[in-house]
Parts: C-alpha cells; sequence; structure tokens
C-alpha cells in the first residue's frame, strides 16, 4: 500500500488534469443512473399504465415532484418525450465518456513522462561502479518496460478505481433504496469474488516480478546481438545468437502465458457467482411483481441496477491483479530512485579554484567488490608537467587515473588538487577542469560540430575547426558529405575506428581544460595517423598537465616522466631512457614492443 500511495504522488503536479477526468467520469455515472431511472415510467406509465409508487419520505423532495409529473403525463405523450429525451442523454454519456477518457489518458502521459525523466536523471546521477554492475538491458528495462506497466495501471487502473466505484456507490444506493432485503444478494456475490481476486493478487505480483526481471534479460540479449553483430556475423555465431534469443523469448512468453491464465481464470468463477446471484433475484423479485408488491418498472430497475453493478465489481475485481503487476513494477522503479550515488557533493563540498600547482595522490588504495585494484600509490605532478601511465593490462593504469575525475573514489588515502581533497570539492567544479579521451570511444548521433563541441557548447565554429586541426581530423571531415554538420551515426560508425579517435581528442581539446586525461588515446590510429597526432599531442602538452594511459611505449616517450605500474604498485618512475637501464617491466614491454614491430614489418612485406 505504501508503494502504491508513494506512487499517487506523481499525480499531484497533474491534479488539474485529474481531476477534470473525475468530473467527467461523476457526469457520466449520473447520466448512466438518469438512463436506467426512465425504465420506471416506461414500464410503469407507457407499457401498463399504472402509477409510479412514491419515493419513500427520507427521499430528496425533488424526486417525489418528479414522480408525480411523470404521473400526470398521458403514455403516448410520454412515449415521445422519451423518444426525444433517450438520444440526447446516450449523446451526452458518450461525450463525458470521451472526455474522461482523454483528460485520464493525459494526466497518466504526463506522470509517466515525470517518472521517465526522473528514472534518466537518476540514471545519469549514478555514479560508475552502478553502471558497471547492471547491465543496459537492465536499465533499459526499468525505464521503459516498468513505466509502462506503471501506465497500464494509472490509465486502466485509476480510471476503474474511480469510475468504477463511483457506478457502484451510484447503483448499490438504488438497489437498496428500492428493496433493501433483495439487495443483501449482492453480498452473497462480491464475498467470494473479494476472496478469489486478493489470492489471485498474491501470486501475480510474484510472476509480474519474474516478468519483469525477464524482459531485462531479452533487451540485454538484443543489444549485445546487436552491437556485436560483426562478430557474429565473422565467426558465424547467427545460430547460436538466434538460438539463444529464441530461448530467452520462449521463456518470457511462457511465463506471460502463466501471467493471464491466471488474470482471466477470474471471469469464469464470477460468471458463475453472478450467474447464481441473479437468479436468485430474479426468481425473488418476480414473485414480487406477480404478488402486487413491487411494480414491473421498479423490479425492471433493480433488476438493471443490479446487473449494471456486475461490470463494476468485475473491473475492480480484475484492478486487483493488475494493481499487483503494477506494484512490482513500482517497486523495481523507486529502487532505482532510492539508490544514493557512491560519488556526490559532500554537504560542505566547495567549487574547486583553478587548478595552478599539482595532482597528488596520497598513498591511494582502491579495490573492487574485495579484490585490491590499486595498492598504497603516492605520486605529485606538478602543474604542467605531461606522466605517462605504463605497465601490464590490468595493472591498475585507468583505475589510477580514473580515480581524479572522481568517477570513483579511492578506497584509502587521498586525491589531492592543489592540496584539496577531491571528495571536498563539487563534483562539477572538478570536472569542468578536466578533459577525457576514453579508450573506448563514445561518440553520439549527431553532426561532427555537435560532438566535437560536447563539452564547450558555446565554442565558435573557429575553435572547433582549430581543435579539429589539432587532432589532424579536419582534413577527413572536410571530406565528409556537409563536412561539420554530418550526421555521424549511432556510436559514430559512420566513421574509421581512428578517425572517431581523433573527434574525441578534439572533443577534449575545444573544452580546454587545465588537466588532459589521454586514456589510450592513439590506440585505434594507423601509423601515420599515430604520427601527426604525436607532433600535435607535444604542442599541446605546452603548459598543459596530462595523465597519458599508454601502451604505445613510443606514445610515452613524450611524457617528462613515465610511470611503471604493476599490480596495482608504482614500481618503477623516470625518463624512457632511465627505465630502459633500470626498470626489468618497462623493459621488457620495450622488446615486446619491438618485436610486435617487427613481426608486423615483416608481414607488410611477405
Amino acid at each position: 500500500m505504501r508503494t502504491y500511495l508513494r506512487l499517487l504522488k506523481f499525480i499531484k503536479p497533474h491534479l488539474g488534469v485529474f481531476g477534470m477526468a473525475v468530473v467527467f467520469m461523476l457526469g457520466s455515472t449520473l447520466l448512466g443512473g438518469v438512463q436506467l431511472g426512465a425504465i420506471v415510467p416506461l414500464a410503469d406509465r407507457v407499457v401498463s399504465n399504472r402509477a409510479i409508487p412514491m419515493p419513500p419520505a427520507w427521499a430528496p423532495g425533488w424526486l417525489g415532484h418528479l414522480v408525480a409529473w411523470f404521473n400526470g403525463i398521458q403514455p403516448g405523450s410520454l412515449l415521445t418525450f422519451f423518444a426525444i429525451t433517450i438520444p440526447v442523454l446516450f449523446f451526452l454519456k458518450g461525450l463525458f465518456e470521451f472526455l474522461q477518457t482523454f483528460y485520464m489518458n493525459d494526466a497518466a502521459q504526463q506522470v509517466i513522462r515525470d517518472i521517465r525523466q526522473r528514472m534518466f536523471d537518476q540514471f545519469t546521477r549514478l555514479s560508475l561502479d552502478y553502471h558497471t554492475t547492471h547491465p543496459t538491458g537492465t536499465t533499459m528495462s526499468r525505464i521503459l518496460y516498468d513505466s509502462g506497466v506503471v501506465q497500464n495501471t494509472i490509465t486502466e487502473g485509476l480510471t476503474d478505481l474511480v469510475y468504477q466505484s463511483l457506478q457502484i456507490v451510484l447503483y448499490l444506493g438504488m438497489v437498496f433504496a428500492i428493496n433493501w432485503k433483495l439487495a443483501l444478494i449482492i453480498f452473497l456475490v462480491v464475498g467470494p469474488m473479494g476472496w478469489a481476486t486478493v489470492q489471485l493478487g498474491k501470486v501475480l505480483k510474484k510472476l509480474s516480478s519474474q516478468a519483469q526481471a525477464m524482459i531485462g534479460q531479452l533487451n540485454s540479449t538484443i543489444l549485445e546481438s546487436i552491437s556485436g553483430i560483426q562478430v557474429i556475423q565473422a565467426f558465424l555465431m547467427e545460430p547460436s545468437a538466434r538460438l539463444k534469443f529464441a530461448n530467452a523469448n520462449e521463456r518470457f512468453y511462457r511465463l506471460n502465458r502463466k501471467i493471464q491464465k491466471r488474470m482471466n481464470v477470474l471471469a469464469p468463477i464470477s460468471e458463475l457467482i453472478t450467474g447464481v446471484g441473479a437468479a436468485v433475484v430474479f426468481w425473488s423479485g418476480g414473485r414480487a411483481v406477480l404478488s402486487g408488491e413491487m411494480t414491473l418498472g421498479m423490479f425492471l430497475m433493480f433488476l438493471g441496477s443490479m446487473l449494471m453493478l456486475i461490470r463494476p465489481f468485475k473491473r475492480l475485481a480484475r484492478l486487483h491483479s493488475v494493481n499487483q503487476q503494477a506494484l512490482a513494477a513500482a517497486t523495481r522503479i523507486f529502487e532505482v530512485l532510492d539508490l544514493e550515488a557512491a560519488i556526490a557533493d559532500a554537504p560542505s563540498a566547495k567549487p574547486l579554484p583553478v587548478f595552478h600547482q599539482a595532482i597528488t595522490y596520497d598513498r591511494v588504495s582502491f579495490q573492487y567488490q574485495d579484490q585490491p585494484v590499486l595498492r598504497g600509490i603516492s605520486l605529485t605532478i606538478p602543474r604542467g608537467e605531461v606522466v605517462a601511465f605504463v605497465g601490464p593490462s590490468g595493472g591498475g593504469k585507468t583505475t589510477l587515473v580514473n580515480l581524479l575525475p572522481r568517477f570513483y573514489d579511492p578506497t584509502a588515502g587521498r586525491v589531492l588538487l592543489d592540496g584539496m581533497d577531491l571528495r571536498h570539492a563539487t563534483v562539477r567544479s572538478l570536472r569542468e577542469q578536466i578533459g577525457l579521451v576514453t579508450q573506448e570511444t563514445q561518440l553520439f548521433n549527431d553532426t561532427v560540430r555537435a560532438n566535437v563541441s560536447l563539452g564547450n557548447p558555446a565554442a565558435s565554429f573557429n575553435e572547433i575547426v582549430d581543435a579539429a586541426k589539432a587532432a589532424n581530423a579536419h582534413a577527413f571531415i572536410s571530406r565528409l558529405p556537409k563536412g561539420y554538420d554530418t550526421v555521424i551515426g549511432e556510436r559514430g560508425d559512420l566513421l574509421s575506428g581512428g578517425e572517431r579517435q581523433r573527434l574525441a581528442i578534439a572533443r577534449a581539446l575545444v573544452k580546454n581544460p587545465p588537466i588532459l586525461i589521454l586514456d589510450e588515446a592513439t590506440s585505434q590510429l594507423d601509423a601515420e595517423s599515430e604520427h601527426l597526432i604525436t607532433e600535435a599531442l607535444e604542442r599541446l602538452c605546452q603548459g598543459r598537465t596530462v595523465l597519458l594511459i599508454a601502451h604505445r611505449l613510443s606514445t610515452a616517450r613524450l611524457a617528462h616522466r613515465i610511470v611503471v605500474i604493476q599490480e596495482g604498485r608504482l614500481v618503477e618512475e623516470g625518463r624512457h631512457e632511465e627505465l630502459l637501464r633500470s626498470s626489468v617491466v618497462y623493459r621488457r614491454l620495450h622488446d615486446l614492443q619491438l618485436t610486435d614491430t617487427g613481426l608486423r614489418s615483416s608481414s607488410a612485406y611477405a
């Protein structure tokens, strides 16, 4: 119940639209009652030419005047009156039903828009540790599928909760006003239906949670296959990929079939219970009409009111099942919304002044899920120095650099900028001073201009071009169909790997930060492009602090200092020539690259 009430809080900003829907629901309900009430004068005055019984003393006075007015009209005139009035009533009721549906759907769409936006905002706020442990398909499932389930609850569930409840109040009042003893039979119908609904709801909530987890697996399978389609086709993995998806798809189908079977099982049960109740009412009411205790019109209105109660009760019974599914989805949504980002501004965080002294790693250690990654690293990088990090793969180079923009916080120790612990600075003021080029280039389905200016949207076109030239990207950009206004496709797939990497370098440069992180910045460039980029980096590093991660030692030689990282420890540091003499690890990396270069050269001439 708490989850449902929390979900309803999203309606609060849209109470105006929701209120309009409720007004038209009320109008539609009242018009339905008026239509049903017309049975009495039609049956008693027009068909049997009998006087309509006066309402009881506790009924409102206007109702007695209305009955007297009907009794004073001749049957033929009354028939003509209803022939004209009934179509008008049907039109108005239909109009009100249209308006109630329109406004309720509008309110639901606005609520779901807000929920999806809140979830997306939260996902962008959560730190990298969350995104590295949760598959992308699961994230998409929560934003799209779970919110869609909740939308059904609002459009269908909330509509039924209000509209069907109004109808129950109206028609229940009518049957009790006509014959309260006969009306008690209704509770013989409602009791068993309510018990069956509650029991079924418990099962549905559990199955719905499983279905929502399954749709996450389906999304992950689809994303994995589409993003890796080149590898799948190259290794002839299409049959296994199809089989993997088919198995997940089949499991999802079978689970949904279970849900639908249990949701629909109420129908035959409720029909049987309703049929028994209606038979008892028909038999008892028919005897009352034959004995003169009740007029035909009053009995038909009673019977009609009772029959009109069937649909609201059935809808509310089904609503419980729908709500159980929605509560499972809402629980998953609130699990995300309630998460605290691992990296966030401390209450006392202050904006970081412009960097001008040094970056300091003070006895920094880091572990991921009890697995040590960094072990007590201390390092100072003065402003303007270019430091290259080299070492065997998996040694912790990227993790060490990722602590600087606070993608993670150290498990022990501190990272300081000009003597200020980064945890005491606002994240925004820190990252504004850092440019980043990652090993895996992340570009967006937008123009070249938009991708390059991502870190500095206010950059002029000349600044964008200068950055592209510095990154050796201007030449190939100029050859594109629309130059800098060319849309480069999802993840930049219309460009080669080297071209994508150079755009990423240009993007970091146009931001013009005092600190630049290059994580394998030349890893995807061919020899010619790498040479040009290396020359550009020599110019760009002047007056800028650069943290350079490189497996290619030719790039590392640009650095003022090379730091060797192995198994999470800083084992050596110095210049290229010094490390060749003193570091076994660095010399081994150097020899392996020379061997690899020789093999590739031999292959080129083979």
